[in-house]
Parts: C-alpha cells; structure tokens; sequence
C-alpha cells in the first residue's frame, strides 16, 4: 500500500474534540477528506526545495509536513497534524501563484532521485511522474482554497 498522504478540512469544535481524545473519522464517507496517495513528499519537496525539513516562516513549506501534533495518535507514519486556520489562509494564499508553470519549474526529477524524495524510483518515467505529482498539487491547491474559503483548519497525516 505505501505511505499516503491526506488532508481533512475541520473547524474549531471539532479539532477540539480531536485534542480532548476523540477519534478522527478517516472513513470513505468524510466529504472534508482527500487522499492524495503517495505524492505527498514529492509535493513537500518542490514547493519547500527541502526533503524533510519544515521552514516555519514559509507556508508553502508547511503545506504538506507543517503543523503541530493535534493529539498523540499514531495515525501509521506519526501523529495527525494541525494546520490552524491562519496558517491555512496564508498558505491558499502563497499557493495561488503556482501554476503548471511555476510547478514544472520546480520539478527535478534528477534532484529528486537524488534525495531520495518518496515515491521516486530511478528509472521513473519523468513525464508521467508530473502528471501524477501535478494532478494531486491542483487538488491540494484547491482544498486549500476551500478551507480558507471557509474559516477552517486543516488536519494532515499520512497512513
């Protein structure tokens, strides 16, 4: 199955709910849940230029591996991660200037590779790793978009 990334839009009552122990409701039937499979950490690396590290003053690098914990549940790879509200509009924000251009420009599959940027492998079919990578960004972007839209936080982690 891999590591796969996800996002679920929340407001305020329900993350406190989530801090003061209840379960997360990653169930198929969560409208405010996407899934964006195993681009996560190829989408931190471009939009960041890092492959782990978080830079808390950008919010595009805190798209993806930002927040802080919401509990101690391990969700598979760590805790669900908080992204407040703020955060979230800042980071729909910075994010509505990447096109496909802007996002091509910062795709290196060599660089990528050499990081060892999961789910890359070496002999990957470049063209069609954008593809992938690309579809998955637009999504985020937009369920971004969606939560700032709306007042609302953003809980991520990955299973």
């Amino acid at each position: 199955m891999g590591m796969i990334g996800c996002y679920i839009r929340m407001d305020d009552e329900n993350v406190k709910e989530l801090q003061n122990g209840a379960e997360l409701d990653i169930s198929d039937n969560n409208h405010n849940m996407m899934d964006i499979d195993k681009s996560w950490h190829a989408i931190h690396f471009i939009l960041s230029g890092k492959v782990w590290e978080i830079d808390e003053d950008n919010p595009l690098s805190q798209v993806v591996l930002g927040g802080v914990p919401v509990n101690d549940d391990d969700m598979g790879y760590g805790p669900a991660r908080l992204l407040e509200k703020d955060l979230v509009k800042k980071a729909a924000d910075a994010l509505e200037s990447w096109d496909e251009k802007a996002f091509r420009d910062g795709f290196s599959m060599d660089a990528m590779v050499e990081n060892e940027i999961y789910p890359v492998m070496i002999n990957e079919n470049e063209e069609q790793f954008f593809q992938y990578v690309w579809s998955y960004f637009k999504e985020v972007k937009n369920f971004f978009r969606q939560a700032a839209d709306c007042g609302q936080n953003i809980i991520s982690f990955i299973y």
